[in-house]
């Protein structure tokens, strides 16, 4: 005989809602995309505007921190691999993830099948997924893609739904459709306008089929502080920028319009949803900016006044949990951002540094090395192993291997070459 019974269960569950989802995709962008995002936003809208400062000019080459100039001349698999040194991955799946960003091609995809490596370097296939996936989670949007339809799917992150959903039908099955022009078809088929069609198809030609080109060839950009740190009296104050929060207003005109009566109303108020959350989304935006800003001040006050050498270890978590936010909020708050600072402008990406010795950053080691190359004596340069030796005496002990990496990555030659 069967028996029915009724069995109650509970589970927390996070549901993110659109807004909500509006808020992290607002907060990851740059300053400079966030002005695009609202641009598109008024050509759609135009009952509205949106007033912020621009930039007026490139920002001098004495007015950027030097590591920040370091930055901008390392290559992609550099990049790369200090992303994902700042997540918080099993070692074993770091170093799987640290491979697979020198294993790129030159388009950006793996350069083998992701089993295949695994078998190769004898590492279980879940580790393997995991640190693809870390991988992938990087910028530019698309890289360790495994082939070309993967790559233009993981560059939908930032896509809202269900336009999101509308682009990726496509991309799994209908390229052909759209290549051969048959929109009206495919319309038909995934039950939507052609007006819908294309617009994904207009944003899917977007894409890019090669990110690690795409990412070589972005073009330089003025750089405006996107948070200022100050030191008045002793104290330090941080603020963020025009540049950083812009202002979306409705119109004078329809602000009269609404006033006109009922029915005016109801049509301006059914325009006003959408910029409310856009809006709030901002303002998230401002007030993480402002939190995160603060706590790396309070972290890295010494690099602040003393320069590069002054740099404390810190990582994502640290700040995450000090201002009670997950670490993949801090994370997009500090990414595309720029702080200004005695110091010059300062990626606040750089602000953060793994511990290669007690109580020493990876970039107060390598700010130290250039220090010591700059103060020797010229005729007779220090060898790898005698940099390191030094660095040993004042408590960073590195190998050689280490010093002639950080070496090659601050662009200073070998000893020989340094002679003169």
């Amino acid at each position: 005989m069967m028996e029915l019974g009724l069995e109650l269960s509970m589970k927390q569950e996070l549901r993110l809602t659109a807004e909500m989802r509006l808020s992290l995709r607002v907060l990851a962008l740059s300053s400079a995309h966030l002005a695009e995002e609202l641009e598109r936003f008024v050509e759609e809208e135009p009952w509205f505007r949106f007033e912020r400062s621009r930039p007026q000019a490139a920002v001098r080459a004495e007015d950027v921190d030097p590591l920040a100039r370091v930055a901008s001349r390392e290559p992609l698999a550099e990049r790369l691999k200090r992303e994902l040194r700042l997540m918080r991955l099993p070692d074993p799946v770091l170093r799987l993830a640290l491979y697979l960003a020198d294993d790129l091609d030159e388009r950006g995809y793996l350069a083998e099948p992701l089993d295949g490596i695994a078998k190769r370097l004898g590492a279980p296939l879940d580790d393997a997924r995991a640190a693809l996936a870390a991988l992938q989670a990087c910028d530019p949007p698309g890289i360790g893609a495994e082939d070309l339809v993967s790559c233009l799917l993981l560059q939908l992150r930032n896509e809202r739904e269900p336009m999101r959903t509308l682009m990726a039908a496509i991309i799994r099955g209908h390229l052909g459709d759209v290549a051969e022009g048959r929109l009206d078809e495919l319309a038909a088929q995934l039950s939507v306008s052609v007006a819908q069609v294309e617009e994904a198809v207009r944003r899917i030609r977007r894409l890019t089929p090669a990110p690690a080109i795409a990412a070589a060839d972005d073009p330089v950009v003025p750089l405006m502080p996107d948070v200022v740190a100050r030191k008045v009296e002793g104290v330090w104050t941080v603020e963020v920028t025009a540049w950083a929060a812009p202002r979306l207003e409705l119109r004078a005109e329809y602000r009269r319009l609404m006033q006109s009566g009922e029915e005016a109303r109801r049509f301006v108020s059914a325009r006003l949803k959408r910029a409310a959350w856009l809006t709030r989304a901002i303002e998230r935006r401002r007030m993480t900016l402002q939190s995160v800003a603060e706590a790396l001040v309070r972290h890295q006050e010494a690099y602040l006044e003393r320069g590069a050498a002054a740099i404390r270890p810190l990582r994502l978590a640290d700040i995450a949990e000090e201002i009670g936010v997950h670490e993949s909020t801090v994370s997009r708050a500090v990414k595309d951002k720029i702080l200004g600072s005695p110091q010059g402008l300062i990626p606040m990406e750089r602000l953060f540094s793994v511990e290669v010795a007690p109580g020493w950053s990876q970039e107060a080691a390598k700010a130290r090395l250039a220090e010591i190359v700059r103060a020797e004596d010229k005729a007779s340069p220090l060898s790898d192993q005698a940099i390191a030796n030094l660095l040993a005496s004042e408590g960073c002990r590195l190998s050689r291997r280490a010093i002639a990496k950080y070496r090659e990555a601050l662009g200073i030659p070998n000893s020989f070459q340094r002679r003169r």
